[in-house]
């Protein structure tokens, strides 16, 4: 039975499509099945070099003009089902469980991107999620952001919420945009559980195979955190 896991931010820029392309990635570099769902918009396709081999969507498969099977692309050793590219059907908790009860005997993880800005689509991903993962950057107004989605996933009742801070450069300490980190993990209220450093590889979107300007401290991190979504106890590395 797959576990639900929603990769979400309450800003845009914030890295939630890398993040949850390179932690599926690296979960199925354990050696898990891992299903990618965009909930929201569509970009994973490119971070994972499938856009050419996209012919359905999301929407598609709920509204029953192909198999879910059909929607979905084999990527980096993960399988991807894209987003629409225009304004998706509105979706609710109810085809959300069903989506999940469609999947999840196939998958050992479901990692689905969604926008925490948009409260009703966030909604409805928290009633199929089992936990959730806040990308955040350092910063007063990502801090702000990430609790308003913090409150609308306890909620939806989603208990398990994890804070993924994101971008954090080598200044952090210097500049002090906010005071530490555990005033972040206290204004979103939600543990840590990846520290991501600012990285070019990571913020100029190329695909995951072909980025070969990924730092290895990034590598680590990405490694880490999946093994971390595994259950297992890893010293968190702070650049």
């Amino acid at each position: 039975m797959a576990q639900v896991i929603l990769v979400t931010s309450g800003r845009g820029g914030a890295g939630k499509s890398t993040v949850c392309a390179y932690l599926g990635t690296a979960l199925a570099a354990c050696g898990k099945k891992v299903l990618l769902i965009e909930g929201s918009h569509r970009s994973l396709d490119v971070l994972l070099g499938a856009q050419d081999r996209v012919v359905f969507d999301l929407a598609d498969a709920l509204e029953r003009r192909c198999e879910l099977g059909e929607a979905m692309v084999d990527a980096c050793g993960v399988r991807l089902l894209c987003a629409p590219l225009d304004l998706q059907p509105i979706i609710d908790g109810a085809a959300c469980r069903e989506l999940r009860a469609a999947l999840e005997e196939h998958f050992d993880f479901i990692l689905i991107e969604v926008d925490g800005g948009d409260r009703v689509r966030l909604t409805a991903f928290a009633a199929c999620a089992d936990r959730a993962v806040i990308v955040s950057a350092a910063d007063a107004v990502s801090a702000r952001a990430g609790r308003m989605v913090s409150d609308s996933l306890d909620a939806a009742g989603v208990e398990d919420i994890r804070l993924c801070v994101n971008l954090l450069t080598r200044d952090f300490v210097k500049l002090r945009p906010i005071p530490d980190l555990d005033w972040l993990i206290d204004q979103v209220c939600a543990q840590l559980i990846a520290v991501l450093p600012f990285d070019e590889g990571l913020v100029t979107p190329v695909a995951i195979g072909q980025n070969i300007n990924l730092s290895n401290v990034s590598k680590i991190i990405f490694d880490n955190f999946a093994q971390r979504i595994l259950g297992n106890y890893i010293d968190l590395l702070v650049q």
